[in-house]
């Protein structure tokens, strides 16, 4: 059974009735994507924000995680480290529906990188929906049963750069495609002179689909 995933959060107000979970990238922390949180508090009332650490700490040691091992790049490898992480994530995200009674239909995942490949590959297999998600930099791993084990739709707004070195770009235009085409309300943005990262460009615009989300 999957262990407990240590996190951080911040809370705009006392009294939430939303909830943003961060889902990190290889080699970073709970707090990488948490300042984000900082940023959108004020824009994002009666929210919760809440990052985890990935499961696994990185060779390297620190405070670096990851939710799978790099080594490899081959597909196979990389399904093989989202399929050992996807009980961890899926715990946690029981943990915080329970703890807070909210419903999963009241939670946005804003994801980067490896923790946008756990998130395309791991949410659209839960019995219900989340109220979205909002992946940078990442892509849609597929295995043999991806199609058939999807239990659930929600909106996706995948953003990602141009001159990404680490992960190609096109990788988010296959996603997107995908998801269209297995009938997810899906748009993608993809931003010139952008290298593996999140720029101001990709805040303001998540910011907006995510309040379109909670708020409208």
């Amino acid at each position: 059974m999957a262990k407990d995933l240590s996190f951080k959060k911040i809370e705009s107000q006392k009294d939430f009735q939303n909830i943003v979970v961060f889902l990190h990238g290889y080699g970073a922390n709970c707090d990488d994507l948490l300042s984000i949180g900082d940023l959108w508090k004020y824009e994002l009332p009666n929210t919760l924000f809440i990052s985890p650490n990935a499961p696994f700490k990185c060779s390297w040691g620190g405070e670096s995680y990851q939710w799978f091992d790099l080594t490899s790049v081959a597909p196979e490898k990389i399904g093989e480290g989202i399929k050992k992480a996807g009980p961890y994530l899926n715990g946690f995200i029981d943990n915080i529906t329970k703890q807070h009674s909210i419903e999963i239909n009241k939670i946005i995942f804003v994801s980067f990188s490896q923790g946008t490949m756990m998130a395309l590959y791991h949410l659209c297999k839960r019995k219900k929906a989340c109220s979205g998600l909002l992946g940078y930099s990442g892509l849609l791993y597929e295995d043999q049963n991806f199609e058939k084990d999807i239990t659930c739709r929600f909106p996706i707004k995948l953003f990602h750069g141009y001159d990404d070195e680490v992960i190609n770009f096109e990788y988010t235009v296959k996603a997107f495609e995908k998801l269209k085409s297995l009938n997810f309300q899906v748009t993608h943005q993809i931003e010139n002179s952008l290298a593996h990262g999140i720029s101001q460009s990709g805040l303001e615009s998540g910011l907006q689909f995510i309040k379109q989300k909670f708020y409208v």
